[in-house]
């Protein structure tokens, strides 16, 4: 790790970094969900995977700054962040290296993305994301796909192995399918609770996901949600029983089958059904 960290200096040289103990000047509040990255390691290997050629990176909730510090000297001017805590927007306003990004005091699940993102569909998605909103999150992520054409981060660890599961494990679920088809999703590396201030109780899990420029669902993004949601609510059910409020025509092979068995093609037929109910 130390050589890792010799190697990517160069591209670091105009960025100041200040002292990790700065984490303590930043009160964690609780009902946001914070647990600040205290490792300058883990922040570089996160910054590191975001690719060279994104247009714009978004990091969604940088806290004390750990992770913004490597972005901003990876992408500088072309970095926003978007954070709630006005204690932490007060802190950011500050570092030595602002001039390096633009800074939205914002909810990351309200705000106007669009504008951020651009419009070249190049824009990266990165973050250590508060674990009681990391499924909204990733939400916010489908739906400007268009836009986002990388993402990944910090999860906690049980949903990020969720994200990144294959059909017929236990972990799989609605978020594996829908991310899983519009994106290439890989695991990356665990962390452990005490790279972090205070320590969450559970361990944490990073991937990256690479969005999918074929091979993606025909159907309607709204028509896919709403199938994947309607099979994993009754997730011990047959999909016959499962689905049934969605009155769809299941094929034999798939009626007799639960939610988790089939692969986002399989929930793409079905949802391309329900497209065309809906045009009736």
């Amino acid at each position: 790790m130390y050589f890792w960290l010799k190697e990517i200096q160069f591209p670091y040289q105009n960025v100041t970094f200040a002292p990790t103990d700065n984490v303590n000047r930043v009160k964690p509040k609780k009902h946001l969900g914070q647990h600040f990255l205290n490792s300058e390691a883990i922040a570089g290997d996160i910054a590191a995977l975001v690719p060279d050629s994104s247009e714009r990176v978004l990091e969604v909730g940088p806290g004390t700054g750990m992770l913004t510090r490597y972005l901003a000297g990876r992408f500088p001017e072309r970095l926003w962040c978007v954070e709630l805590d006005k204690e932490s927007v007060q802190w950011l306003q500050a570092v030595s290296y602002r001039s390096n990004f633009q800074l939205l005091e914002a909810d990351m699940l309200h705000a106007d993305l669009g504008p951020i993102l651009g419009n070249t569909g190049h824009a990266a998605v990165v973050g250590n994301f508060p674990y009681n909103i990391s499924s909204q999150i990733v939400f916010r992520v489908l739906e400007h796909r268009g836009q986002v054409f990388w993402f990944g981060g910090m999860f906690q660890r049980e949903v990020a192995r969720r994200l990144c599961s294959p059909p017929g494990s236990k972990e799989y679920g609605i978020l594996s399918v829908l991310l899983q088809a519009y994106y290439q999703c890989q695991y990356q590396f665990t962390v452990h609770e005490g790279s972090f201030t205070p320590p969450p109780k559970v361990k944490s899990g990073v991937i990256a996901c690479v969005r999918k420029e074929t091979d993606v669902p025909a159907c309607t993004w709204e028509s896919l949600k709403l199938v994947v949601k309607t099979a994993f609510n009754q997730r011990r059910k047959t999909l016959s029983n499962a689905l049934k409020p969605l009155a769809l025509d299941l094929p034999v092979e798939l009626s007799r089958l639960r939610a988790e068995q089939l692969g986002w093609k399989e929930f793409e037929t079905l949802a391309l059904q329900l497209d065309t109910i809906k045009t009736r």
